[in-house]
């Protein structure tokens, strides 16, 4: 069966009352309103502003810690024409920042700026870079950096240098001396919104300087604040919401002739409009490279360019260095699955921490995102300097502060900072084993299931639900992005109609929805196997909504994100699949002597679950979609912190133990694991039929069918008429003598497995029970005790002392 990938977590909000709300004459739907309360906006005027966002909104400066008294040193400066130098940081928000301070400072003050090289100077303030530049400025203000800079700006105003730090990254437990810390992450901060990327923060300085009194146009520069906000992967709700908003408006048709070559070399000129997702893979990438690669200050070069020849050389460098970025991190990444996927102790674990002396240190932070994004599990990347210290950075999960947990390994790193999500990091290589190991003692401590990938669902839908009107208020909510991704919708019970395949080498598939009105459901990112998508019947899908035009005609559609089967079809399925693979195998099928086992015997192995007899696989379908199910091999796993991925989640997470009900596909994968665990006596007997050289254990779940008796007799011959007769039979067929729907069904699909391998007849399982595509005329009288399942029965009635 297809079986959902992640974890469906649904919002729910309680008391749920609904808003006469109006946005440009358009009554706003109920369900916008909800997704929004589900989110926690839920006041009227909050909802009002989200889906109406404007400048006016923007919070007072004012309200920052120590603004008031960056602003009097700005305006002393003015007065006494101080020198300023504004030091920065080598990526994509910090050279945004750096911009952003110096265009509009130079105006008033001696402006100078300084962007640091990742290489050779660091991340952070430089000492070393400090004294030699101390002879060059009166006072220094920082961007997107400066939190954690204790002992260089200690040195700084042991000079007599005044210094105001702008940041957002996590403060540590101690501030340093500076004349104004500007950072809405301060502990003794009020101000309303903590979750300003360094280039907000900066904006929010140049706000404060415009109300003090100085001519600043802001609402020009609201691109280079929306670039270095998505770029830091801020969450694109409050002030961060309306810089994106307007700041990508702006960007479309920008002035800036470093950003317009940049745009136009990307291929982005044709677009109607930007979105996040072109500044946060398109634009940003290439700023970043130059951080990455070699200088941070090419970047600069292009923003403060004002010759269209030079932007556009500049831009086509930066197009060329995000080029070799990308081929430097694919094979980062590889290298680092490989070390993943090689050493079994490293797969086990709830952080990985990877090093590798050939990484570049410029890509380590993005491969350790892809990492994270593939095994769902935090993780650092390390490489050595010249000088053996090892730097990296990290990745963290939803649920998982990976700053926080950096803060507990304090005393064994050389420097460290970031934020609950990322972080960057240096130290001694002896102590990298040691970090290793408080880390994954930390991530004992949490709760297994954040470990387990998870989607996150706004609302339940039914199709009547959703028309023209609803999916166009559903762009209301943009711009998408961290904080405010695009809408997921539940939508059960659909009906699959008219599936097929799209794409180079089948990559991608489509289906229309059959239950009435029709809708596209596409799906982009095909993980299953072809032959489980060809047999979908009835699924339930977690979805975006969308509006697609093409030659001025709308279609709408369900852009595919999750899917899963109705499960008692899917277990049905399974169950017909197995008896398949058991026709297969033929006469050659013999009995295996039992091989019990204790569930303390599994502690330090990795499993392969698998079941046949219905109630159990339903039960642990159950189990994985986190519903309670009393169970002694649940609590196990539960205990123990396993997770366990159903069998077609396998090619896009990472995970534990697996559950596989479809028996015949454990053979690709059971190298990867150290034993299949058989939890009733027909699987084991299956599995060891097939796997002869796999280590096979059973823990026999079976409480419901060790009285399951299949007679060639009457009920035989009932289903047999009934299928000649009519062509199908309901999984509730009353002409088989079972009270338990589960005995029923798996008896009907013995009998029908023995009427295929005798060529009876050819029939197919649907989600209602078995329909007849074709008889076959008989040219002699069979024996159905003959058959490969019969056999089977036999064997396992034996193993239960039956026979």
């Amino acid at each position: 069966m297809i079986f959902q990938k992640k974890r469906w977590v649904l919002k729910e909000c309680e008391n749920f009352d609904d808003f006469d709300i109006q946005i440009d004459g358009r009554k706003i739907r109920p369900q916008i309103i909800k997704v929004l309360k589900n989110r926690g906006i839920v006041q009227k005027d909050d909802i009002e502003k989200f889906l109406a966002p404007a400048i006016k909104n923007l919070h007072n400066p004012f309200l920052l810690n120590d603004m008031k008294e960056a602003i009097n040193i700005v305006h002393n400066a003015i007065l006494h024409k101080k020198r300023v130098l504004i030091y920065g940081d080598y990526d994509c928000d910090g050279v945004t920042s750096t911009y952003l301070l110096y265009s509009n400072l130079k105006k008033f003050l001696p402006t100078s700026y300084y962007i640091p090289n990742r290489f050779k100077d660091g991340y952070g303030l430089n000492l070393d870079i400090l004294k030699r530049l101390e002879d060059t400025f009166d006072i220094l203000i920082t961007v997107d950096t400066g939190i954690s800079a204790i002992n260089e700006i200690e040195y700084l105003k042991q000079k007599g240098k005044i210094v105001i730090v702008t940041d957002h990254h996590e403060p540590k437990d101690k501030l340093p001396i500076a004349d104004a810390i500007i950072n809405p992450k301060r502990r003794d901060s009020t101000y309303p919104f903590r979750d300003l990327a360094g280039v907000g923060v900066a904006f929010k300085l140049l706000h404060a300087l415009k109300l003090s009194g100085l001519e600043i146009k802001l609402s020009k520069y609201l691109d280079i604040v929306a670039i270095g906000t998505i770029a830091d992967v801020m969450p694109l709700v409050d002030e961060n919401r309306i810089f994106a908003k307007f700041g990508l408006k702006l960007l479309k048709y920008t002035r800036n002739i470093g950003l317009k070559k940049l745009i136009e070399v990307a291929g982005l000129s044709s677009k109607e409009e930007l979105k996040p997702f072109d500044v946060s893979f398109i634009i940003g990438p290439r700023l970043n490279a130059a951080g990455r690669i070699s200088d941070a200050n090419l970047a600069m070069s292009l923003l403060l360019s004002d010759s269209l020849v030079e932007a556009e050389k500049i831009a086509r460098r930066l197009d060329e260095e995000n080029r070799k970025r990308q081929e430097i991190e694919e094979k980062t990444i590889k290298e680092a699955q490989k070390i993943i996927t090689l050493n079994k102790d490293i797969l086990r674990k709830k952080i990985f921490v990877l090093s590798s002396q050939s990484w570049h240190p410029g890509v380590v932070g993005i491969a350790s995102s892809k990492i994270t994004e593939k095994y769902y599990r935090p993780s650092l990347l390390f490489t050595f300097t010249d000088e053996g210290i090892l730097k990296g950075s990290g990745r963290s999960i939803k649920g998982f502060n990976l700053f926080e947990a950096l803060k507990n390994c304090s005393d064994i790193l050389l420097k460290f900072g970031g934020h609950e999500h990322a972080a960057g990091l240096s130290l001694v290589s002896d102590n990298f084993d040691k970090l290793d190991e408080i880390l994954n003692a930390i991530a004992q401590e949490y709760h297994f299931m954040i470990f387990k990938p998870a989607v996150e669902i706004d609302l339940v839908l039914s199709l009547n639900e959703i028309d023209d009107e609803l999916i166009d208020q559903v762009y209301l909510l943009e711009p998408f992005g961290v904080g405010n991704p695009e809408p997921t919708f539940l939508i059960k019970n659909i009906i699959v109609e008219n599936f097929r395949f799209m794409g180079e080498d089948n990559k991608y598939y489509k289906f229309f929805t059959g239950n009435g009105t029709k809708y596209d459901v596409v799906c982009f990112s095909n993980l299953e196997d072809e032959d489980e998508l060809v047999t979908m019947k009835k699924v339930d899908i977690v979805c975006k909504l969308e509006k697609n035009i093409f030659n001025s005609t709308r279609r709408n559609q369900f852009n595919l994100i999750d899917i899963c089967e109705n499960i008692s079809f899917g277990v049905i399925k399974d169950l017909y699949n197995n008896l398949k693979t058991v026709r297969q195998k033929g006469c050659s099928f013999k009995k295996f002597e039992i091989e019990t086992c204790n569930l303390s015997e599994l502690v330090d192995k990795k499993c392969i679950f698998t079941a046949f007899y219905p109630h159990i696989v339903l039960d642990f379908l159950k189990f994985l979609k986190d519903e309670e199910v009393e169970n002694d091999l649940f609590k196990f796993l539960d205990n123990h912190g396993r997770i366990v991925q159903h069998q077609s989640s396998l090619k896009e997470v990472y995970f534990d133990d697996i559950f596989a009900p479809r028996i015949d596909k454990i053979e690709n994968m059971k190298e990867d694991f150290d034993v299949i665990v058989a939890l009733d006596i027909p699987s084991y007997q299956l599995v060891k039929n097939l796997y002869q050289d796999a280590k096979v254990l059973i823990f026999d779940l079976d409480k419901k069918f060790k009285d399951f008796n299949l007679q060639i007799n009457d009920e035989v011959v009932n289903v047999y008429k009934t299928l000649r007769d009519c062509e199908f039979i309901s999984y509730n067929f009353s002409g088989i003598n079972e009270s338990d729907p589960f005995k029923r069904v798996v008896k009907l699909l013995f009998i029908l497995s023995m009427f295929e391998e005798k060529n009876l007849l050819c029939s197919e399982v649907t989600h209602e029970g078995v329909e007849v595509k074709e008889f076959y005329k008989l040219s002699e009288k069979v024996n159905l005790k003959q058959t490969s399942i019969y056999k089977f029965f036999q064997i396992i009635k034996k193993d239960e002392g039956g026979i």
